[in-house]
């Protein structure tokens, strides 16, 4: 089972330019269970990148050795657009500076033309209304005619990933814990499994799904909302996806990169996507907290941001998070405008200390297991 090198190729947007995405499979294609991995959709996150750079060289070994029992589709840096983006000696990444869209939001909701193509022939068979939904849904990807280039690796990004039977979304935070994001179906199987191996810090899932349209949120969404249309049909929950945010920014090394990469591969193992040994399951270091009890920080004033606790830490409502300081004011202490904690949990998101902080952005996130009034009908993340 040869690795394949393949290259999509992004419609030009500016004369004497053109731009694309590199992608690997490993394994045979159309083998189950298929799993995608992809990083840096944001483009300045690369920690995933750095995983994945570790965890290649296993999988073609694997590969090589006919390991490998289902089909492995790898992405490293799966946004060439971000990746060009040098403004001032600053890489940026997260928007497309054209539509101003955050590169991982508005992805294609495919449940609605999933269901005008095969909705009436769904029925009690499980099996059939997967391998239904899948090809319908690569048939209307196979319809679209993206103009531009982040239509084209929308599209282009999902012909790979929506018959998957796990989707990997591999980011990071600014500055943070380890931590991934789901939904309630998946999060007494496939996702804890996951996290245990990871050693992730905090799990959080929406629901009863992602409402955001996340490339991990539409990958997972597809069946609930298929299901939720037709809710005398058995539509199984038959992709695991999940954004795995991979510590912070500034968190690149081999021994991290290493480390990820050995985990994930056993988590593949684990699944069955690989031949072998798993081992023992780690021990989950923290049990799932929903979306709803995630307490987000928003700045209300301007200045510069301190942090009074680490990414990591746990706290109690009422505990001071951080600060925001005006360096105009002379008054010392009275400077400082607190930001507390409106949730018992873990900090696993925050800014840098000494930051520059305006009106509204967001300092920091904590996961809570118990749902906050103010968080109620939310869910997702702000861009």
């Amino acid at each position: 089972m040869p690795v394949s090198k393949n290259k999509i190729r992004l419609p030009s947007m500016t004369p004497g330019t053109a731009r694309s995405i590199a992608w690997l499979r490993f394994g045979r294609a159309g083998a189950r269970p298929k799993v995608y991995f992809q990083a840096a959709i944001h483009a300045n996150e690369l920690p995933g990148a750095m995983a994945l750079h570790h965890l290649m060289p296993m999988l073609a070994e694997a590969a090589r050795a006919r390991r490998i029992r289902g089909e492995v589709i790898v992405v490293p840096t799966v946004n060439p657009i971000g990746q060009s983006q040098l403004v001032g000696n600053n890489h940026l990444g997260r928007y497309d500076l054209l539509s101003r869209d955050n590169f991982n939001r508005n992805w294609l909701d495919l449940s609605g033309a999933v269901a005008e193509r095969v909705g009436r022939q769904l029925g009690r068979d499980a099996a059939a209304n997967v391998e239904l939904t899948r090809k319908a849904a690569l048939a209307a990807l196979k319809t679209m005619a993206p103009i531009n280039e982040l239509q084209t690796m929308r599209v282009e990004m999902l012909k790979l990933s929506i018959d998957a039977d796990i989707v990997l979304d591999l980011h990071c935070d600014m500055d943070a814990a380890l931590h991934l994001f789901t939904a309630a179906p998946d999060i007494n199987g496939a996702a804890q499994e996951l996290a245990a191996e990871l050693g992730v810090q905090a799990t959080l899932y929406n629901e009863p799904f992602s409402e955001s349209l996340t490339f991990s949120g539409v990958n997972g969404a597809l069946w609930p909302r298929l299901a939720a249309r037709f809710p005398d049909a058995a539509i199984p929950q038959a992709c695991f996806s999940s954004t795995v945010e991979l510590r912070s920014q500034h968190e690149v090394s081999h021994e991290l990169g290493a480390s990820d990469a050995s985990n994930l591969y056993r988590y593949l193992v684990r699944r069955g996507v690989i031949a072998g040994r798993a081992g023992p399951l780690p021990r989950l270091k923290s049990a799932p907290t929903p979306m709803s009890g995630m307490d987000v920080g928003y700045c209300p004033v301007p200045g510069f941001i301190v942090y009074r606790v680490a990414a990591g830490s746990k706290l109690k409502r009422g505990d001071v998070v951080c600060e925001i300081i005006d360096p105009t004011d002379p008054r010392g202490p009275k400077a400082r405008t607190p930001m507390l904690s409106r949730a018992d949990g873990m900090l696993f998101s925050r800014k840098r200390d000494g930051a520059l902080a305006w009106p509204g952005m967001v300092a920091f996130r904590i996961a809570g297991a118990k749902p906050l009034a103010h968080r109620k009908g939310m869910s997702g993340l702000d861009d």
